[in-house]
C-alpha cells in the first residue's frame, strides 16, 4: 500500500497525518508512528506522541524522511 506521494507503506514508519476529514476520529493533524498495515481496508493504523490510535486512509498520510 501507498501514502499520498506513491511511498510504499509498512509498520514502524512515521507518518505525517493532515488535518481531519468528517470522517475522521483525530482533532488535528499530528505525527506519528504506523502500528498496523490493513490492506483489506486501504488503511493504517498510526498512534500519536500520547499513545492513541487513530485509523487513516493510506493515501492521506505522507512518510516523514
Amino acid at each position: 500500500m501507498l501514502d499520498k506521494k506513491g511511498t510504499f507503506l509498512e509498520k514502524n514508519q512515521s507518518v505525517s497525518v493532515p488535518k481531519p476529514n468528517e470522517t475522521d476520529m483525530h482533532n488535528f493533524a499530528f505525527s506519528g508512528t504506523i502500528i498496523d498495515v490493513l490492506e483489506s481496508r486501504g488503511t493504517v493504523i498510526v498512534e500519536d506522541q500520547c499513545g492513541d490510535v487513530f485509523e487513516v486512509e493510506a493515501d492521506r498520510v505522507d512518510v516523514e524522511d
